[in-house]
């Protein structure tokens, strides 16, 4: 929660618009991957919804989506994005709490990996048990290159007013792997300049870590595509070529 309320103000600046716009059709490919499968195009529930994007592209696709995060921060954002009709909670993996069965359960950019390997048995299990018979879980986790390359790199970005610093820091255990987000924000009235600093963690689960959760939470295992960085997914995975495993399994 912490690393996430503190980088909310600046999350769009971070992303970037075009980005942004990628983002989107990303996703939207990603829910196809679902319908596609037979899903109803009933109630969704969105994990570590954040800005919002999420969202807009499940309302896109035909659902009744629901949104759960535990950064309040991003979730103000959120509520601006989507209006006051849409349902949103804060809580986060890997214990959700109770309430209403959807169809279709979705946790996109890294929400799977801001939690240990140790507990994420207990996140799987917490998601599919949101599921009504017959849904689906619709998931990303970072591959071990966004861990060598992304978390392994410091890099600047700016807009006018602004300046990010991603610094890359020393792994940790449980497979854990951090950076700082430093923010530089101008007052626009004294011309000073502001910093912040957020933390941020991330744990590398290994496929098979990922494949026996689903196993153990009573899910069936539906295609594991690969994300090559900003390029295309493939209908495969290869550790050597893709940043991101999707997965999508099914609840029987």
């Amino acid at each position: 929660m912490a690393p996430y309320d503190a980088m909310a103000p600046h999350y769009e600046a971070f992303v970037g618009d075009a980005e942004a716009m990628r983002y989107g059709e990303w996703l939207g490919g990603l829910i196809a991957l679902a319908t596609d499968r037979g899903v109803p195009l009933g109630r969704a529930l969105d994990v570590g919804c954040g800005t919002g994007r999420s969202l807009l592209a499940l309302q896109a696709a035909g659902f009744e989506a629901a949104g759960i995060d535990p950064s309040r921060g991003m979730m103000d954002l959120a509520r601006e994005r989507v209006g006051a009709d849409v349902l949103l909670e804060v809580g986060g993996l890997p214990d959700l709490p109770d309430g209403p069965k959807v169809h279709l359960v979705t946790a996109f950019n890294d929400i799977i990996n801001c939690i240990g390997t140790s507990v994420l048995p207990r996140a799987i299990a917490s998601m599919a048990a949101r599921l009504e018979p017959g849904g689906m879980l619709l998931f990303d986790s970072n591959a071990p290159l966004t861990f060598s390359n992304f978390f392994g790199a410091t890099f600047c970005r700016s807009t006018p007013g602004l300046f990010l610093v991603w610094e890359s820091l020393e792994p940790c255990e449980d497979n854990g792997f951090r950076a700082d987000l430093h923010a530089f924000e101008e007052d626009p009235d004294s011309g000073r300049w502001a910093r912040s600093v957020s933390h941020h963690l991330q744990h590398l689960h290994p496929h098979e870590a990922v494949l026996d959760a689903l196993a153990d939470a009573g899910l069936e295992l539906l295609l594991v595509h690969g994300q090559q960085d900003s390029g295309p997914r493939d209908e495969f995975f290869d550790e050597d070529l893709h940043t991101k495993r999707i997965y999508l399994a099914k609840r029987s």
